[in-house]
């Protein structure tokens, strides 16, 4: 959707009441700077005059580079010139820089704070941006001393609402989606969202497409079609949806909906990585691993999951966790491992949980704690691990890391058993006889 503020495009600002710039332009740009700023310059002239709109192009061209040295540092000051004067464009950009770390320290709060000033000012954008803070909610960040934002789902409703109904297709597709994520959702429900999806994916929403292609392959909204989903996964695609792109490509090397099509899968794949997509650049790691239509490389496995990585894909962490225990494409380094296994256990991968539950259990890699084990072997089988299940049910059984529960035993027992874990199935029938798992 094209904004009509003073931006063009996403413009990056800066206050200058609480930044502390970063020095992020190379040694030569300062000297070239330096040198371009000793000329009469009318625009900066403007803008140190207090004009508002030549800050803004001043910024603009600072941060562009297109008129003058690109310097960061630079085009933050000037956008955060025209911030401080109360414009709500900057302070939308100055979330925006907060957001990405452009120009200063990288900060969800202070972002949020921004759009909540320039959602005040009328920007649909950065009401939108606040709802969605509010629907994942905020950790407490430890550099910049900022207190956490808890998920707010009423509040993020109320927001995507207004947008909704002022015609904003992104709110519309939003709402849908919470509408659909709740565990109590009805028919009725479900319904209404579905045919909200439609409504934003025929104003072209490329997100809204995708979801909508979600609804076909599950039925809801009482129509349960692969052609459809196939139809909207290539109409997301077409919009420059990387993830509906990666949902194609998945749907091409399964044969879901499709034809299988594992060059045109793989085809997908790469595309998808290349423009960032976290879930694609995993999978390109996956290519490279295991030798699939590409040379066998492992050295460019581990670079695509380093880049899935870095935006923090589980999956990714744990894969290179198994790399750093293994020695694959590298010295084995177990204690490096158990940390890729800790980080990407906390970002909810039930394998890595597993791991790190281990490590805590054996006592060998990292120090023993049988509290810790227990915590995260429960995380791992919250998550349907069959393996996890058993190892809860031991430590009830036990009394490792937690009281003796023999309820809590069975019941985990039960879990695993029907889950498939032979163990489970064998230690079930001994303590109960004549139970069989359903």
């Amino acid at each position: 959707m094209k904004n009509n503020y003073l931006i063009t495009i996403i413009f990056v600002v800066l206050s200058l009441q609480s930044v502390v710039f970063a020095a992020t332009a190379k040694k030569e740009n300062t000297v070239r700077q330096e040198m371009f700023e000793e000329k009469t310059d009318p625009l900066r002239e403007k803008a140190k005059a207090g004009d508002v709109d030549a800050q803004m192009q001043l910024g603009n061209e600072y941060f562009y580079g297109e008129k003058r040295p690109k310097n960061y540092t630079l085009a933050a000051f000037w956008y955060g010139k025209a911030a401080q004067a109360g414009n709500a464009a900057a302070q939308f950009n100055l979330g925006l820089c907060y957001e990405q770390g452009a120009g200063l320290q990288k900060s969800a709060f202070h972002a949020f704070q921004s759009y909540k000033k320039a959602a005040e000012g009328g920007i649909a954008q950065a009401k939108f941006n606040m709802a969605l803070c509010y629907v994942h909610g905020i950790e407490p960040e430890e550099a910049n001393k900022t207190p956490p934002i808890f998920p707010d789902h009423e509040k993020a409703e109320k927001l995507l609402m207004e947008l909704s109904e002022k015609g904003f297709p992104p709110a519309t597709r939003e709402l849908a989606s919470l509408y659909l994520s709740r565990e109590n959702a009805d028919t009725e429900l479900k319904n209404k969202a579905f045919q909200m999806l439609k409504k934003s994916a025929a104003d072209g929403d490329g997100a809204s497409m995708r979801l909508l292609a979600d609804c076909y392959y599950d039925g809801v909204g009482g129509v349960k079609s692969e052609e459809k989903m196939i139809l909207w996964l290539k109409k997301a695609a077409e919009r420059g949806d990387m993830e509906g792109q990666a949902k194609l490509a998945y749907c091409y090397e399964y044969g879901n909906g499709v034809k299988p099509n594992p060059e045109k899968a793989f085809s997908l794949f790469k595309n998808a990585a290349e423009k960032g997509l976290p879930m694609a650049q995993v999978k390109m790691g996956d290519y490279y691993s295991t030798g699939n239509y590409v040379d066998h490389d492992i050295n460019t496995a581990i670079e695509w999951y380093e880049k899935a990585a870095v935006k923090k894909n589980p999956y990714a962490i744990f894969k290179l966790g198994v790399f750093a225990y293994e020695g694959i494409g590298q010295k084995m380094n177990k204690q490096k491992a158990a940390e890729l296994f800790f980080e990407s256990a906390k970002l909810g991968n039930s394998h890595a949980q597993y791991n790190i539950a281990t490590f805590f259990e054996e006592g060998t890699v990292i120090s023993a704690d049988p509290g810790a084990a227990f915590y995260w072997f429960k995380q791992a089988a919250l998550q349907n691990d069959a393996g996890a299940q058993r190892k809860v049910a031991f430590c009830y059984l036990q009394g490792t890391g937690t009281k003796k529960d023999y309820k809590e035993a069975v019941k985990w027992l039960g879990q695993a058993a029907r889950n498939g874990d032979k163990e489970a199935i064998q230690m079930l029938q001994e303590l109960m006889p004549s139970s069989t798992p359903r």
